[in-house]
């Protein structure tokens, strides 16, 4: 959805470059007019496999002029008369390592340094992604910019009432909410949002709403939820579409993201969209993407959640300042900012350009 987004921007920002979608499998995407178009299919199986073994012979023959990696990753092989844009979202592998699954460690370990190597140009998510691959991976002669995500127009205030009626079967009670959005992998810090719930479950009338799907090494924490005597009160709707986020930003009492590590942090921003409070951790980039919008606490302190939630429940005047900030700061977030930042970098450069999307 993110580089969905730029793009769509970009058939309306940009009138001069031609640019080619490149993919491991087909995909649905808008082709505005003849200088923009497609190519997909490949003999192999594995996205990552085509984009370092079949995808340089199809630039090659193209003969691109600018290269633009999306995901962390390059072609190692493709012709060095391409100039090469590479985005970074995170560099969770060199950060919290134990956090991820095996063979996405494997490979970002093995591919990622040497596409930094090869960039001309990087682009982070966060002046914290960018200080994280300075400090992790020291790029010498490269273009280096930060280019924010942007909120989706989607997001905006919903009446409650109304909210409430249209996730009815994904939240099926008349209690209040709190609610957190992403998915369930350990720097999630889900244990330390259930834990600082169970702190204050007996103070507050509010439910637990953990949205998301359902990801990788979170058995001890399934286990814990289960085990507790608060099961009744917490709610796991899995995945959620998108055209429904919004309705269940706007239907819940506060936000809660409680993350250890981010290379941006997508989801307060659009609980802010929605005027819903936030209660965000105080490392990685959330200070830089939440301003003084949010309730920042230590992730690591489920006491120190739960008095900031407990905060925004028992302070109205907090809350509604939090609320006003919010939608100021989501509103200077777009997609249209993004995309103007990526046309920006990709001017430097000449002629069309390309992207690619690696679908496993």
């Amino acid at each position: 959805m993110t580089i969905r987004n730029i793009l769509l921007n970009l058939t309306t920002l940009d009138m001069k470059n031609e640019y080619i979608l490149y993919a491991h499998k087909d995909f649905n995407f808008p082709l505005p007019n003849g200088r923009w178009s497609k190519r997909v299919g490949a003999k192999t199986r594995y996205g990552s496999l085509w984009l370092q073994l079949e995808l340089p012979r199809w630039l090659k023959e193209d003969r691109i002029d600018v290269f633009w990696g999306t995901q962390h990753l390059l072609p190692l092989m493709m012709p060095k008369v391409i100039k090469a844009v590479l985005n970074v979202h995170d560099l969770v592998h060199y950060v919290f390592p134990k956090t991820m699954k095996m063979l996405n460690f494997i490979i970002n370990k093995l591919i990622i340094p040497p596409s930094i190597r090869r960039a001309d140009a990087i682009a982070a998510i966060s002046g914290w992604t960018l200080n994280d691959v300075r400090t992790y991976l020291k790029p010498v002669n490269k273009i280096m910019r930060v280019t924010h995500l942007g909120v989706g127009k989607q997001f905006y205030p919903r009446d409650a009432i109304a909210a409430r009626q249209k996730i009815k079967h994904l939240y099926n009670s008349d209690d209040p909410y709190l609610l957190t959005v992403g998915t369930f992998e350990p720097r999630k810090n889900v244990v330390g949002i259930f834990r600082a719930f169970s702190l204050i479950a007996h103070q507050i009338p509010h439910h637990l709403v953990l949205v998301g799907q359902k990801g990788w090494k979170n058995d001890n924490v399934l286990e814990e939820i289960q085990r507790s005597n608060l099961i009744h009160r917490i709610h796991m709707p899995g995945y959620v579409e998108d055209e429904l986020l919004p309705e269940m930003y706007s239907a819940a009492d506060a936000f809660i993201f409680p993350s250890l590590y981010e290379g941006f942090g997508l989801p307060p921003l659009e609980a802010m969209a929605c005027a819903l409070p936030v209660v965000a951790s105080n490392v990685s980039c959330l200070p830089e993407i939440t301003g003084d919008a949010a309730l920042l606490v230590n992730p690591q302190d489920p006491r120190d959640i739960a008095n900031g939630i407990l905060r925004i429940i028992r302070e109205p005047a907090l809350r509604q300042r939090l609320i006003e900030k919010g939608l100021k700061q989501a509103a200077n977030f777009t997609w249209e900012k993004t995309a103007k930042q990526m046309l920006d970098i990709f001017n430097t450069f000449d002629s069309h350009t390309s992207y690619f999307e690696v679908n496993k």
